[in-house]
């Protein structure tokens, strides 16, 4: 309590603004005691720690090759949406979706220039600005802030994602329990690091990569680009087609351009055996029989490339992979519009492989 005067008021008392440091009479009756001098030192107080609550490291953020590649898959859906005749709504999500990240973008490239030792007076002519407006649009802390925002936004709002229009024979495979492509890539990927006995470590060291985002790849809560991919599944001495059509589905991505004939077949399979690394590698005969009776010979010639089943049976194989038949369904689509165009009708139970011409196209690998 505080001492009373010769007038028996209570004698005033004093203590130091928190934000200020300025001296200021604290109050001495009932009541939660003051921190601050003044309402303006209580408001930018807060303002502080508003902008710290959002505040992230720098160092942690992806810039302008990741979101540039995330423009891409989003664009990809965009077009994907336009094909399929998606509602005037979801177009303009979509549409919504790609204005933000540009907006990221900008911010992203203009921070990777600041790295590369460009000053603001060239930040601001490639801008037609002023310093000072780009100054303050790009800043260290205004970039804090506007990446923090982004990574609120994908936490709390999953990306607008296409349908892949059904077909007949697509609805009666239960794939229900099919895990996302994300999941299914990141599980390939680990089981090719796995069988190659190629140490988490060793691996890093030769794709110069951190242990730690390795294993952010393997565990599937990183999607890595496409040149990743392809050095990471040489160095676990895997052929970077198997997990290519993996790669694509988990970035949203489709097939832009036909292939011949044996180009299509090659990708197919390639697919399937990327679904094969996904499951865990299970045994032929085990594989024939959740596909419906299947024999252990024809999943083995399907998986090695030497026979390409007709739709139904792919549809079961696909579903005993725990795959989504419908995403697997545009790569038998196109081998079979290739064979369409020069044959006449795809053979009752498949293709076999060796009445198909030589491969004249190697898979993109790009």
């Amino acid at each position: 309590m505080g001492s009373f005067n010769t007038t028996g008021r209570s004698a005033a008392q004093h203590d130091r603004c928190a934000q200020c440091q300025a001296p200021f009479e604290q109050r001495t009756g009932p009541g939660r005691r003051k921190e601050y001098c003044s309402h303006s030192c209580r408001r930018r107080a807060q303002r502080q720690r508003d902008g710290q609550r959002v505040s992230v490291p720098l160092a942690t953020l992806p810039w302008g090759r990741d979101i540039a590649e995330y423009l891409q898959v989003l664009a990809a859906r965009l077009v994907d949406a336009e094909h399929d005749r998606a509602p005037l709504q979801v177009l303009l999500e979509h549409a919504e979706r790609l204005a933000k990240e540009i907006t990221y973008y900008r911010a992203a490239a203009v921070q990777d220039a600041r790295r590369a030792g460009c000053g603001w007076e060239v930040v601001a002519a490639a801008a037609c600005a002023e310093v000072e407006t780009v100054r303050s649009r790009w800043g260290e802390s205004a970039l804090k802030r506007l990446f923090a925002r982004r990574a609120r936004d994908q936490r709390i709002a999953d990306p607008p994602g296409r349908q892949v229009p059904g077909q007949a024979g697509t609805a009666t495979h239960p794939v229900a329990q099919a895990p996302c492509p994300a999941r299914q890539f990141a599980a390939a990927m680990a089981q090719l690091q796995r069988t190659s006995r190629v140490s988490l470590e060793e691996a890093a060291r030769q794709a110069d990569l951190s242990p730690s985002y390795l294993s952010r790849i393997l565990s599937g809560k990183r999607l890595p680009s496409w040149p990743v991919t392809h050095m990471l599944a040489s160095i676990f001495q895997a052929p970077p087609a198997d997990v290519r059509h993996l790669w694509e589905a988990a970035h949203g991505l489709g097939g832009t351009r036909r292939r011949s004939l044996a180009g299509a077949a090659d990708r197919l399979c390639a697919a399937l055996r990327g679904l094969h690394l996904a499951a865990g590698c299970p045994d032929a005969a085990r594989l024939g029989a959740s596909a419906g009776g299947l024999s252990a010979v024809t999943v083995t010639e399907v998986l090695r490339g030497q026979h390409v089943p007709d739709w139904e049976l792919l549809a079961r194989l696909v579903s005993a992979l725990h795959g989504r038949p419908a995403d697997i369904q545009p790569l038998w689509e196109e081998l079979h519009y290739a064979f369409l165009v020069a044959q006449d009708v795809f053979p009752p139970g498949g293709l076999a492989r060796t009445k198909l011409p030589a491969p004249s196209e190697a898979l993109d690998e790009d």
